[in-house]
């Protein structure tokens, strides 16, 4: 499998790409600035920040949103990690992971140091986005199921296959590049609701980028980490199938299949929000109408978004209860309502209280039963099969770029916004993508 992959990778072209794959990439570009801007004021990007500042480097790249240049590897981990903070970021549901916020970081503080276009990226991007959730794929559920967060172990190939080609390195230096990257994966869920969750995106971001950068200097490893005695499948995965990662190679790019997110929390959380609101809106349901709130959800659902009694807004991206509560008292699940004050409100507490969440093994990971127990007596059910973001239920561009607005109108002027999405929707006319590092320098509050 590694040896096709690396074939594919090296071989393939701009050309090669159809031009629905191109815009799908655009939209996930688009997505990622919005989600990054997004995350800057949040506590742990300040903490990044000026971590950054205090160890210095040459002033290569930009930390997205600020006058800062730092490292290439710096700035990778600062807009890596600030890309996934906020838990907004696109994910690719059958390779469990958040594919974008670790390959796109990498290639906008290389491309910006090398000064390289947007074709350029745009092929990075979307080959980068296929090795990773290719591999991905193939490790299994097992991988995830044991506690490894596939956003960092299988970002890193991301990056690194994404910034190699950008690089232009040749078939040994990129099998090299992608042997780096693996043997440097890592990263657990045990994290998750914790600022280090969104550490992950940004330290595989950084670990893919140096690995190129060492293999470009001849730095030597394994030529196929993955398969074989003691690779990395043996290690991470206990039903790793390289038939499951290949399949479609060369024909389709996986990069189609991405979600991209309406409501700002952990992606198993979304079928329930999905369904209450659906049920709020068709009944005019209130709050003080409900009696109770049953939830049947999938098994990583249960496993990893259903925390009890959320402590802070990032805890309450992994409470499916606390996302059931906000989504029937607001009808949506904004960014807004992931604040820490939100968690110990009395009216959220309350309708938390009147959810019971259980886990239903038939039920896959896109798909949540909701039924709303009225105080009459009345019951409301729905089932909801692909929640709105979902490929068989996607965004509009309209709607994908209001997301990306809302975010952005909290660091950028309304004409920054203008100016910097006209840029992202033409990006292959772009002949520097340093051009979108400095589009947003400078937003309020950061100097």
């Amino acid at each position: 499998m590694f040896d096709q992959l690396v074939t594919f990778l090296t071989e393939t072209t701009y050309k090669d790409l159809p031009p629905e794959v191109v815009y799908q990439g655009k939209r996930c570009i688009i997505d990622w600035v919005g989600v990054t801007l997004g995350g800057l004021k949040h506590p742990s990007s300040a903490i990044l920040i000026n971590t950054v500042e205090e160890l210095g480097g040459n002033p290569q790249a930009t930390v997205l949103g600020t006058s800062i240049k730092t490292s290439v590897v710096n700035a990778a981990l600062v807009n890596g990690a600030m890309s996934h903070v906020l838990d907004f970021d696109d994910t690719h549901l059958p390779a469990l992971m958040h594919p974008s916020v670790p390959v796109i970081p990498a290639l906008l503080a290389y491309g910006e140091w090398k000064s390289l276009n947007g074709k350029n990226f745009l092929l990075s991007f979307i080959l980068g986005f296929d090795i990773e959730t290719r591999i991905s794929l193939a490790m299994g559920a097992s991988h995830y199921d044991a506690g490894w967060h596939s956003t960092a172990t299988m970002g890193r190939f991301g990056a690194a296959a994404g910034v190699g080609k950008m690089a232009g390195l040749k078939r040994p230096e990129m099998a090299c590049a992608l042997g780096l990257a693996g043997t440097q994966a890592s990263g657990i869920r045990k994290v998750f609701g914790t600022m280090t969750k969104s550490f992950h995106p940004g330290k595989a971001a950084a670990d893919g980028l140096l690995s190129v950068l060492l293999a470009q200097k001849g730095y030597t490893s394994p030529m196929n980490i993955l398969e074989g005695d003691k690779g990395l499948a043996s290690l991470l995965s206990s039903d790793f199938n390289p038939l499951r990662g290949l399949e479609g190679l060369r024909k389709s790019f996986m990069v189609m299949g991405v979600t991209f997110k309406p409501f700002a929390s952990c992606l198993y959380t979304h079928p329930a929000i999905d369904g209450v609101i659906h049920l709020r809106n068709e009944h005019r349901l209130r709050p003080e109408d409900v009696d109770t709130i049953q939830c049947r959800v999938s098994k990583f659902c249960m496993d990893a978004a259903c925390k009890p009694n959320p402590q802070t807004g990032l805890e309450g991206k992994f409470s499916t209860p606390y996302c059931i509560a906000i989504a029937l008292i607001e009808g949506k699940a904004g960014e807004d309502l992931f604040q820490d004050m939100m968690t110990r409100n009395p009216s959220i507490k309350a309708v938390m209280r009147k959810v019971r969440v259980e886990e239903r093994k038939e039920l896959k990971e896109e798909q949540a039963e909701i039924t709303i127990r009225l105080r009459n007596g009345k019951s409301l059910k729905y089932k909801v099969e692909h929640p709105l973001g979902d490929p068989k239920n996607p965004l509009s561009d309209q709607a994908l770029e209001e997301k990306a607005r809302i975010l952005l109108r909290s660091v950028l002027s309304k004409e920054r916004v203008d100016s910097l999405l006209k840029k992202l929707w033409a990006f292959e006319s772009i002949e520097n993508v340093g051009e979108l590092a400095w589009v947003v320098t400078k937003a309020k509050g950061r100097r």
